[in-house]
């Protein structure tokens, strides 16, 4: 596994970024000017009570959704104005997802699972599913490769999830409460993983949580209120 090209610039450049949305006619403000660096190999937790607008940046920091003004600017790409296909080539490349849960395919076994965006990306079966068994052996999880997500416990699935979002070798890893689900146990194995692998492979993540003990172990803790981020 090789690691991420560097450059000098952040992973994440967000300047003065809004979010406006319609509702029943009247402008609903969620972002009201988010301005954000994120360096390579970062760790950065995002708390906040729901609906101030955590996910809402994830989804806009990922390729999912556009900002309503601003500037956005990931792994030196600039996000605005970029055509859904080029957005979509940009996610598979470069940004990787975590969710509360989980979104494996369930007709696909744990290995195909963590192979599928490369395959996406047009990666033949066999190379595809050789790096996927890399990734599951990664996450400890190679001997459950021919399980189907229905087979595996949460936990497990979570982590065939964080093997799936690594596999392109992003430079970002977005995470949306990716232990919510779990229980404790299971939750600590899950950061813990998460810590080793940015170390390891100096991975960059953005983490929104509302786990206190996941957030404590960040390298920068970000408060989300009333739309705009600050030190808690």
């Amino acid at each position: 596994m090789h690691e991420s090209s560097t450059t000098a610039s952040p992973v994440v450049r967000l300047r003065d970024v809004t979010k406006t949305y319609e509702m029943e006619g009247k402008p609903l403000s969620v972002l009201r000017g988010i301005t954000l660096d994120v360096e390579q190999g970062q760790i950065v937790a995002i708390i906040g009570s729901s609906g101030a607008g955590k996910s809402t940046l994830l989804h806009i920091v990922g390729a999912l959704d556009a900002a309503t003004s601003g500037n956005v600017m990931v792994a030196g790409r600039q996000l605005d104005g970029m055509k859904p296909t080029e957005l979509a080539d940009f996610r598979n490349r470069h940004i990787g997802f975590v969710f509360q849960f989980h979104h494996l395919l369930p007709e696909f076994t744990a290995l195909e699972n963590v192979a599928m965006p490369l395959l996406i990306r047009g990666v033949s079966m066999r190379p595809a599913l050789a790096q996927a068994s890399e990734y599951l052996n990664l996450v400890g999880l190679l001997e459950r490769a021919t399980h189907k997500p229905a087979e595996l416990s949460g936990g497990e699935q979570q982590r065939v999830a964080v093997a799936r979002a690594l596999i392109p070798q992003p430079d970002l890893v977005l995470a949306d409460e990716p232990s919510g689900n779990l229980d404790s146990e299971n939750g600590e194995r899950l950061h813990d993983l998460l810590w080793e692998i940015s170390r390891r492979e100096r991975r960059t993540f953005i983490i929104v949580t509302h786990n206190a003990d996941l957030a404590d172990r960040a390298d920068r803790v970000l408060h989300m209120r009333d739309g705009l981020l600050t030190a808690p």
